[in-house]
């Protein structure tokens, strides 16, 4: 079972969590509990999602409460003036002379999709190491997404020969569930005020040992 998502802010009108791995963000109905039921149970009201994660990525996510923003909200992650980003774990020595991956990705089916030749859509990325941990083989990746394509991190680290630790997709699976891919932090204006807000998400418990090999 997932962990509970933590508040990071809790506003009139809207409210922001650090989503736990293994959470769906919307829909689950009465088969599992999801980050709206849950925030909704958190905050004693119903919030909806203005944006999604999948459901093994971690990380930053604003809800909304009722009506009063859902105008504005909805105009900043649909003009794209929220900005994202993410830290990766991945599997492999990233080379670290690439900065920019570009592509297109197309949907496969069940849930998959693909960097293709033909077709798809245009997706472009930037990536900064922050650390390389070369006896692990693991590199530690700050990524943004310039456009926002469903599975855009995960398929262009893959693309650059270093797919996502843990990644059961489009990589290799952990038996310890560890998913190297994290919504760090989230940058926008307050809907009301206008006044810049910036969100930091602390990475799941199990990067720490991770992320500590870097630092030493």
């Amino acid at each position: 079972m997932p962990a509970s998502p933590q508040i990071l802010f809790d506003d009139v009108g809207f409210v922001v969590v650090n989503k736990p791995s293994g959470m769906l963000s919307e829909g689950g109905g009465e088969r599992e509990l999801d980050l709206e039921g849950a925030v909704s149970e958190r905050v004693g009201r119903q919030v909806w999602c203005c944006h999604r994660l999948d459901r093994l990525t971690s990380g930053v996510v604003v809800l909304r409460k009722g009506k009063r923003f859902l105008k504005e909200l909805a105009a900043q992650f649909e003009s794209r003036s929220v900005r994202k980003e993410y830290w990766l774990l991945v599997d492999g020595v990233w080379d670290r002379r690439i900065q920019k991956v570009e592509s297109n990705i197309a949907p496969l089916g069940r849930g998959v999709h693909a960097n293709v030749e033909r077709g798809g859509k245009p997706a472009a990325s930037t990536f900064q190491v922050l650390g390389i941990d070369e006896a692990a083989k693991v590199s530690w990746l700050r990524g943004l997404l310039k456009t926002g394509r469903t599975h855009q991190l995960r398929l262009h680290s893959l693309k650059s020969g270093c797919p996502v630790l843990g990644d059961p997709v489009y990589g290799v699976g952990r038996d310890d569930g560890l998913f190297g891919l994290h919504a760090r932090s989230l940058r926008m204006k307050h809907p009301e005020s206008g006044v810049a807000l910036d969100f930091e998400a602390e990475p799941p418990l199990a990067w720490k040992p991770l992320l500590a090999s870097f630092e030493a």
